[in-house]
């Protein structure tokens, strides 16, 4: 939270000498009251310059401001409409293709930082980090799983592509380090969507517990890979990775790796 009042329109002299008045200080900085004063801020009474009271003086600063916001948001609309109409592939006002390392990188960053609800991300490349300020659900692919995975975080073997979707408005598909589709609201988004609720609803816990890394000793195991992927997944030793393996089998009641997994699809695992 800020008590930075330039986003209303003050500069950073008029703000300490507001905040001065509003406190009954003196203020030395003569241009800036007389700006309080040409802005309603402030006013003079028996030749001596006060505050106007903040919840009458800065609302009107604020209602000026939000329908600011409201036509900036309006002239983005109509801004969207034209762009769109010279974008050609394939279809204008479904997709836009981004090309180049540089321009992926700067719109993977945007979609997640003009999130207003929600981002949803799947993760299978090594992405520099970016600060998201709404909630974030993120699947990482095993191989890309960072030691600092945030809370909500989810890890699978293998994901089937890299996804950021921005609240219900927009996704974005990242098709190789130097392309990607931006995707508007329609029945593909809507599939892309379900995709990612239904890889959340397998992926295991980033950190996982001792239940956790039994599924994802399961999830590895039936994927495919080999004793010596296995360690390299879970950060271990090939010898560790082998004698977990050993305790699940044995504790499954299982002698191979099929059986294995019949137990677990067994047992619900």
């Amino acid at each position: 939270m800020t008590d930075d009042l330039t986003v209303l329109g003050l500069t950073p002299a008029e703000h300490a000498a507001y905040r001065a008045l509003v406190s009954h200080e003196p203020v030395a900085d003569s241009d800036a009251v007389t700006a309080l004063v040409d802005k309603g801020l402030a006013t003079l009474v028996d030749g001596v310059t006060v505050a106007v009271s903040p919840d009458i003086a800065l609302e009107v600063l604020l209602v000026d401001h939000e329908q600011r916001l409201r036509e900036a948001r309006e002239h983005i609309a109509a801004l969207k409409v034209a762009y769109r109409k010279h974008v050609t592939r394939p279809t204008p006002t479904l997709i836009e293709y981004v090309s180049g390392v540089a321009a992926v990188r700067q719109r993977v960053a945007q979609v997640q930082q003009a999130a207003r609800s929600e981002v949803r991300r799947l993760i299978r490349s090594q992405q520099p980090p970016v600060e998201v300020h709404v909630d974030c659900r993120t699947i990482y692919e095993a191989a890309v799983l960072p030691t600092d995975a945030p809370a909500e975080a989810r890890v699978v073997p293998l994901l089937p592509m890299e996804l950021y979707l921005l609240d219900e408005r927009l996704g974005l598909i990242v098709l190789g380090e130097d392309r990607a589709a931006i995707l508007q609201p329609c029945g593909l988004l809507d599939a892309y969507q379900e995709l990612f609720e239904r890889q959340w609803e397998r992926a295991l816990p980033a950190v996982p517990d001792d239940e956790a890394e039994t599924r994802l000793l399961i999830s590895l195991l039936l994927s495919g890979f080999s004793d010596q992927a296995i360690a390299q997944e879970l950060g271990v030793s090939p010898r560790t990775a082998q004698r977990k393996l050993a305790a699940l089998l044995h504790g499954l009641g299982a002698h191979t790796r099929f059986q294995a997994g019949v137990q677990a699809a067994i047992r619900d695992l």
